[in-house]
């Protein structure tokens, strides 16, 4: 049955992913997952492939600007004109893309917002040209993760950072997702939902293995020179 209940099925056995940060696993592997995206019609893949390679963290990083990036997302919407509430994410996304780059120029140094349609996109230009100095770029009031985020880079706080960043994104798509429970924006949503919860498994495993490291550093340096098995053993290794 096309439109609310086309994908009532491939929906139904999709697990419930639980709250971005409490979960210990993700419910459903990436190659379980995979399997279970068969069940979208042809164009539906195409068009969930395109939204991914949009708007993934991973998959914009492997382009060379900033316009690239928005041009991207451009030409994606157009393809989703039937699709509202997956245009909104695109759009939510390409903004929050905008602030955190602003956050990283100035903190760099960047005295003023230079041509900011050049790699900035959204509602909040003006706003965040005429408000640079603010910690907030004077959207605080209604944006309180901006403020967040500048907190977290002034600390050099990159997990924490990241954390506020995927919160955002994750409460995002929380509110999209009303009204679309079988629909080809539920199965979209839920995709981009467990890309946030891998992103951050990802995340969590790193901060793991460097507190590892510094825990087996320290033992090294404080045990006796005695020869026995010293260095046989890195943290990388014990990590792999």
């Amino acid at each position: 049955m096309p439109g609310r209940y086309e994908y009532v099925t491939l929906a139904a056995s999709l697990p419930y992913l639980g709250r971005l940060f409490t979960e210990a696993h993700l419910p459903i592997s990436r190659f379980r997952l995979e399997a279970r995206l068969d069940q979208l019609s042809a164009e539906h893949r195409t068009l969930l492939d395109e939204i991914v390679a949009a708007i993934a963290w991973d998959r914009v990083a492997q382009l060379d600007s900033d316009a690239q990036i928005i041009d991207r997302c451009r030409q994606v919407m157009e393809r989703l004109e039937a699709y509202p509430a997956l245009q909104e994410i695109l759009r939510a996304r390409l903004e929050m893309r905008t602030i955190v780059a602003a956050l990283r120029r100035r903190h760099d140094g960047a005295v003023d917002a230079g041509e900011i349609a050049d790699w900035g996109y959204g509602r909040w230009l003006g706003t965040m040209r005429a408000n640079w100095s603010d910690p907030a770029f004077g959207l605080g009031h209604f944006m309180p993760w901006v403020g967040e985020a500048q907190a977290k880079l002034m600390q050099d706080d990159r997990i924490g950072l990241e954390r506020v960043i995927l919160s955002e994104g994750f409460r995002q798509m929380d509110r999209l997702a009303e009204g679309h429970e079988f629909d080809f924006e539920a199965v979209v949503i839920y995709v981009l939902r467990w890309r946030l919860v891998e992103r951050w498994r990802q995340y969590d495993a790193e901060r793991a293995t460097a507190r590892l490291g510094g825990l087996l550093d320290a033992a090294m340096d404080a045990a006796p020179s005695d020869g026995i098995a010293a260095g046989v053993f890195t943290h990388r290794e014990i990590a792999s």
